[in-house]
């Protein structure tokens, strides 16, 4: 392949792996209006994120689903650590899986961490 077709081929390469990239749930992000918390789950009814924020409460910050079966809040948080976990439907608790750290949850599983700086 001749130099300049490689290299316009490789960026165009480049180009879509980062499209898709887009694509895929993240873990929680931090924004101006709070922080974001994003689960992929296309059979749940209900999702809510609880945590140490909400002293645990499993219908608190209910998550809103898009169209492709992603759910979605943004929960405004102070700075600092913030442990967290989803709750489906209601009553399944499930260890977010894209969490920018872990800790124990003393129970036998672990919660999400989140940092608000």
């Amino acid at each position: 392949m001749r130099w300049p077709i490689r290299a316009a081929f490789v960026a165009a390469v480049a180009a879509v792996s980062v499209s898709c990239a887009g694509a895929v749930a993240r873990g929680p992000v931090v924004t101006a209006d709070g922080v974001r918390f994003m689960l992929q789950h296309s059979s749940a009814k209900s999702v809510s994120v609880a945590g140490d924020f909400n002293d645990w409460s499993p219908s608190a910050h209910p998550l809103r689903r898009n169209g492709s079966g992603r759910w979605i809040a943004v929960v405004a948080l102070p700075a600092g650590e913030h442990k967290f976990m989803f709750v489906v439907d209601g009553e399944q608790w499930l260890v977010p899986p894209l969490a920018e750290d872990y800790a124990d949850d003393g129970f036998g599983s672990r919660n999400g961490v989140v940092i608000v700086r």
